[in-house]
């Protein structure tokens, strides 16, 4: 999740614009899944829904760099523990969100469902303005 108003005005002041990312419900993740599950990650299809509409369906075979060469590059600038999370990115069909909307995800390995995650979003409450970025 990103509050593009505020990483659009980070963006054009020259700031850093990656605490538009860092707020509070802005990470709804699933419960961690086991290997067992899943017979070869780089081939798992991502699905989005959004108020029941499709957003995103995606494997993670069209990702830029693959599962192992990120775990290498991470594990070189810092210690991975069992649990810690990578995040990569998404595929395309982001679009914008508003309270209330339902936001509803699907995790799929070799055409079998693995793992759901379902979430309303929620007001932030962001109070930032172009000054105080």
């Amino acid at each position: 999740m990103t509050a593009r108003n505020l990483q659009d005005r980070a963006k054009k002041a020259g700031l850093p614009w990656t605490f538009a990312k860092g707020f509070d419900t802005f990470l709804p993740i699933s419960p961690l899944i086991t290997p067992n599950l899943i017979k070869d990650p780089q081939d798992c299809q991502l699905k989005l829904f959004i108020n029941n509409q499709l957003r995103q369906d995606d494997n993670t075979n069209l990702m830029v760099f693959k599962i192992p060469y990120l775990l290498a590059y991470v594990s070189n600038i810092m210690t991975l523990n069992e649990g810690d999370v990578i995040l990569t990115g998404t595929p395309k069909g982001v679009g914008e969100t508003k309270p209330g909307d339902k936001l509803h995800a699907e995790l799929y390995s070799e055409n079998k469902l693995v793992q759901t995650l379902s979430t309303n979003i929620e007001s932030t409450n962001i109070n930032l303005n172009a000054n105080n970025i």
